[in-house]
């Protein structure tokens, strides 16, 4: 299997500049409130994360808050969270603001601290697809939206998944139509995960290119666990600034630690299973064609089929609209380093086939 550069990727997959993320980032830069919502549950946290990275990167005057309203059952729990959150992020800012807002009106926290501290405030709140469960939404939903636009210096990204309930509530005739233009990301978000690693390697006094983060996190499909697993192995070999040979190495350590169960998962899979599983990290997209099915001997179309069933029952693959991939990267990149002895770390974009 060939190694694909990064340089390629941009050039073939436009992974590096999609033109969504630049004008969604384009928005934001103009001080456009938005409302993200994505069908891939794990892609839009770090989705958003990214924007707001690359936001602050590039533009010195903005100062960043995530509000992560999952935990909220209620408009009082909500505004409860909302002020906290502001707390916690600029206390020495609130400490003093106390006596110019409500207590029952927090949401005009934002414009007070963009005023005080003359900056401008990005305000992204995570999981905004919850808000239609607090009791008797509307009203209040209603006046939210009035007082975050009346607010200067303010940007105000929402984002959750894409749910009935969301679209309800942010498109017209919704409560929070018109608080921002709505934003669907139909592509796979996975592709542009690399703020959060970016973000470690500073926080620890080390360096670590775009390209570079954007290529550790590929490799493992921007697995939450994994990504944070395989950074830390990077970040320990790091000195001052990471390339991509050092997280390769970082890889190839991890994929060691995963031997012995990955061994117990193989053992439990039929030999023609296997042989599919070679075919998928092989051939990518090709699994219905004659030469392939030959070449791994797969039998019939229908068999190819019942294979690929029986591998997405046992939680190895899960399909997608287009292309199917492996649930588990490690275990994918075990395969094809460890298990087959193929030379190279699977490709950035993850490994599928047609539907």
């Amino acid at each position: 299997m060939p190694f694909f550069s990064l340089e390629q990727l941009d050039t073939d997959l436009k992974i590096e500049q999609d033109w969504l993320f630049e004008r969604i980032l384009g928005e934001l830069n103009a001080q456009r409130h938005l409302i993200l919502a994505a069908d891939r549950v794990q892609g839009v946290h770090e989705y958003a994360r990214e924007l707001g990275f690359q936001l602050v990167e590039k533009n010195s005057d903005i100062h960043l808050c995530h509000v992560n309203i999952s935990s909220a059952r209620s408009t009082a729990s909500f505004l409860q969270l909302f002020e906290s959150t502001l707390s916690n992020k600029f206390p020495e800012v609130t400490a003093r603001l106390k006596p110019y807002y409500s207590d029952l009106d927090p949401l005009k926290l934002p414009g007070l601290i963009a005023k005080r501290k003359k900056v401008r405030i990005a305000i992204f709140m995570a999981n905004a697809h919850l808000l239609f469960r607090f009791m008797d939404p509307q009203p209040f939903l209603r006046k939210m939206k009035i007082k975050l636009i009346r607010q200067k210096n303010c940007i105000f990204c929402l984002y959750g998944n894409n749910t009935q309930n969301f679209m309800k509530v942010v498109r017209h005739p919704g409560p929070l139509a018109g608080l921002g233009r709505v934003f669907v990301l139909k592509h796979d978000p996975l592709n542009y995960r690399s703020a959060s690693v970016r973000k470690l390697f500073h926080d620890h006094q080390k360096n670590i290119g775009y390209q570079t983060s954007s290529y550790l996190s590929s490799l493992v499909d921007n697995h939450p666990f994994y990504l944070k697993l395989l950074a830390w192995h990077t970040l320990m070999r790091t000195h001052h600034t990471c390339t991509d040979e050092i997280v390769k190495n970082a890889m190839t350590d991890l994929l060691r630690h995963y031997d012995y169960g990955f061994v117990r998962v193989v053992e439990s899979l039929t030999p023609v299973q296997i042989s599919f599983l070679e075919a998928l990290i092989d051939e990518h997209r090709q699994l219905y064609s004659r030469s392939v099915r030959e070449k791994y001997d797969l039998g019939s179309t229908g068999n190819v089929a019942r294979i690929k069933q029986s591998l997405i029952k046992k939680e190895i693959i899960y399909p997608g609209k287009r292309i199917s991939c492996f649930v588990d990267p490690i275990f994918r990149e075990w395969l094809q380093r460890r298990y087959f002895g193929r030379p190279a770390f699977g490709s950035p974009w993850g490994i599928g086939f047609g539907e």
